[in-house]
């Protein structure tokens, strides 16, 4: 697929989502942004969310809730799955290309008039600013791209400040230790409230000593609302929820019931918006989390052969993983695995490898990828039928010959998304 001239433009810049690195400078980044009447200050009611694992379901299910709700939503995630315009969305739809093109031709100007040029994530924080400022936007959902304390998007002030489960990941850049991480995502506190969960003492009290430095308010999500799960399956879960919200039935299209600490801290922000007094209704509650949408988590992505792809990249992301096979009772599967160099993949090697069938390892497209070489090295002692392909659409093509009635299991990063999946749903 040819790029689009945002992609040329975007891909030509320091980009630390793939190479080593994290310089960032949120004064410099704030200067930038002068140039465009500081949008960053002129957002209405910003829900900033920083955390390990969970972010992006939180993030949607707010999304699904706020839309059904009746307000205009900005979205800004990342990593995107196969197109830049995923990680930039206003009610539901992605931005445009001919919009992505047009800001970047208005940006492009400022961002080489610097002595040191802006960032990949700076040019598309800037542009989702813009984006959600000049559409009307009444929330606008900002997920942290890497770490908090230094992060793009570190640059608003929040209505709600978000924080979910604290684990390791990037730790080559954030710390190597549970306190230093959780030290740079509670570093987008800036007083005002923040909505969590009771998390591991030592990243608990790093977040209670940095929340009363900067006279923020806590709010723990299971103080709010429980969740009885009632039934779950490959697709979703079916769970009763009581709570400050009411009492209510219903359904959440994600599956895993490790989502449900993700939909407790979405509910406690709905919670707290209605105390703010937004309009929050709980049957346009119950609506939005049943149409929430999250592609990557533990999605059924073909039925014939079953294709499962996981983005999970991370202890706790390869935790829940594992808890999803065991529950669903799916082993015996075809792993189609690659990651990059800083990850942690010790429990996918001890517990998710060796209930494969067979192994397949790949490289990400991504600089930092690690060589299956070398993954193999550390691999083969967890499992024996592994082999080495040479990209995940390449091994799909080899595998779909000869699997009939076993699933295919493609995971260890976002990156690994099959570009040329033909739909058998």
């Amino acid at each position: 697929m040819a790029q689009t001239e945002a992609e040329r433009y975007l891909n030509s810049l320091i980009n630390y989502e793939k190479i080593p690195g994290y310089d960032y400078n949120l004064q410099d980044f704030e200067k930038f942004l002068n140039n465009f009447r500081s949008p960053h200050k002129r957002l209405k009611n910003i829900i900033h969310i920083a955390g390990t694992k969970g972010k992006g379901s939180t993030a949607a299910i707010l999304n699904s809730c706020l839309l059904e709700n009746g307000y205009r939503v900005g979205l800004y995630t990342s990593p995107h799955l196969r197109k830049i315009n995923e990680r930039i969305k206003l009610n539901n739809q992605n931005i445009t290309t001919r919009a992505l093109n047009d800001y970047i031709r208005r940006i492009k100007p400022f961002v080489q008039s610097y002595d040191s040029t802006r960032t990949f994530f700076e040019v598309l924080t800037a542009i989702a600013f813009l984006y959600f400022l000049e559409n009307n936007a009444d929330f606008s959902i900002l997920e942290v791209g890497l770490g908090g304390r230094l992060d793009a998007t570190n640059v608003v002030q929040p209505t709600v400040s978000v924080i979910t489960k604290i684990g390791y990941d990037h730790t080559d850049l954030l710390g190597r230790r549970l306190d230093q991480i959780a030290r740079e995502k509670a570093g987008i506190l800036k007083g005002g409230r923040l909505v969590t969960i009771h998390q591991r003492p030592v990243v608990e009290k790093v977040i209670l000593n940095i929340a009363r430095q900067k006279k923020t308010r806590i709010i723990y999500a299971e103080d709010l609302h429980r969740i009885k799960v009632k039934k779950a399956s490959i697709t979703g879960t079916e769970f009763e929820i009581i709570g400050v919200l009411g009492q209510f039935d219903t359904y959440l299209p994600l599956a895993g019931t490790h989502q449900m600490s993700n939909l407790l801290i979405a509910l406690a922000v709905l919670a707290e918006l209605k105390n703010l007094g937004f309009h929050i209704r709980k049957e346009k509650i119950i609506r939005g989390i049943k149409k929430t949408t999250l592609p990557g988590r533990f999605q059924v992505i073909s039925k014939r052969p079953r294709i499962i792809f996981d983005v999970a990249h991370n202890p706790d992301s390869f935790e829940a993983l594992y808890h999803n096979l065991v529950q669903f009772r799916i082993d015996n599967f075809y792993l189609i695995f690659g990651c990059n160099q800083d990850k942690k993949i010790d429990f996918c090697l001890r517990n998710i490898f060796p209930r494969a069938r067979e192994v397949y390892l790949v490289k990400t497209p991504s600089p930092r990828t690690m060589h299956p070489q070398k993954l193999y090295l550390r691999a083969r002692r967890y499992q024996k039928n592994i082999f080495v392909g040479n990209s995940v659409n390449s091994v799909l093509k080899h595998l779909v010959t000869k699997v009939h009635d076993k699933t295919i299991l493609i995971t260890g990063s976002f990156y690994l998304w099959p570009s040329d999946l033909k739909d058998r749903r």
